[in-house]
């Protein structure tokens, strides 16, 4: 229901690389700083239970387990094959992160994986404790998130749609001239393509404006950090399934005319 967050400014909440792993108490302090307003502990929590960051947890005992299909789901070849060592930082399910948000504590028993499916980032349980094995169990203190989660989560209280809104007039006496946006330079040919086709939600729209992405439109696919958005060319700016879906309501009003 969700789409995983994705950084768009660049970094002002301290010294910090998307690499980093840091608790959900610095992960807020960091991401206050940069947004400029608070984001709290329960922000992150939240925002891992939409699925829209990732969440990760320390476990306190070495345990058993197995691929999702029954095979060798870490160290193959050691010594501790299929062993989470007591110490490691897993991720967590969906659901765990679920648990953690509404009541602070989690008991799992599956890891999620990540794999990238025609340009959409796909989670699936990739491995699970064998039967036996009792349940790991998290508080919200074992947990872990990663700095570009971090920077993903604090670049959605920036408002950037305050940045990227559709200009209003401005008085005579303004001479400064404002900076064009996603809006002005793509919103006429995102509503040629709506009155073209057929679009039931803004997700599919934004897929055909993905397949349709290249010099005869303003977008290009994303690459690298941008990777799984869409590039506004003129302005050298990403711009994402988010930031589209605000816009969802305006889009279909200017495409039904």
């Amino acid at each position: 229901m969700f789409e995983r967050l994705t950084p768009r400014t660049p970094w002002a909440g301290g010294r910090m690389v998307d690499t980093d792993v840091l608790t959900l108490a610095e992960a807020a302090s960091m991401a206050t700083k940069h947004a400029g307003e608070p984001v709290t502990i329960g922000d992150f929590l939240r925002a891992a239970g939409r699925g829209e960051i990732t969440l990760r947890a320390i476990v306190h005992r070495t345990a058993k387990v197995q691929k999702h299909d029954g095979g060798i789901y870490c160290n193959g070849g050691q010594e501790n094959e299929n062993r989470v060592p007591a110490g490691a930082i897993a991720t967590l399910p969906l659901t765990a992160c679920q648990h953690l948000a509404a009541a602070g504590r989690a008991s799992w028993r599956t890891f999620d994986g990540f794999e990238m499916v025609d340009g959409v980032l796909q989670r699936y349980t990739k491995g699970e404790l064998v039967a036996g094995e009792p349940d790991f169990e998290t508080v919200t203190d074992d947990c872990r998130v990663m700095g570009y989660d971090v920077h993903a989560l604090a670049d959605e209280y920036t408002a950037p749609e305050a940045a990227q809104a559709e200009p209003q007039a401005a008085p005579a006496i303004n001479t400064k001239a404002k900076r064009r946006t996603w809006w002005d330079v793509s919103s006429p040919y995102i509503v040629e393509v709506m009155q073209a086709g057929q679009y039931a939600t803004c997700k599919e729209l934004y897929r055909a404006l993905e397949a349709k992405a290249g010099p005869n439109g303003p977008f290009d696919r994303g690459e690298g950090a941008n990777r799984g958005s869409l590039f506004v060319r003129e302005i050298s700016r990403p711009l994402s399934l988010h930031t589209v879906q605000n816009k969802w309501q305006k889009l279909r009003e200017l495409a039904k005319k």
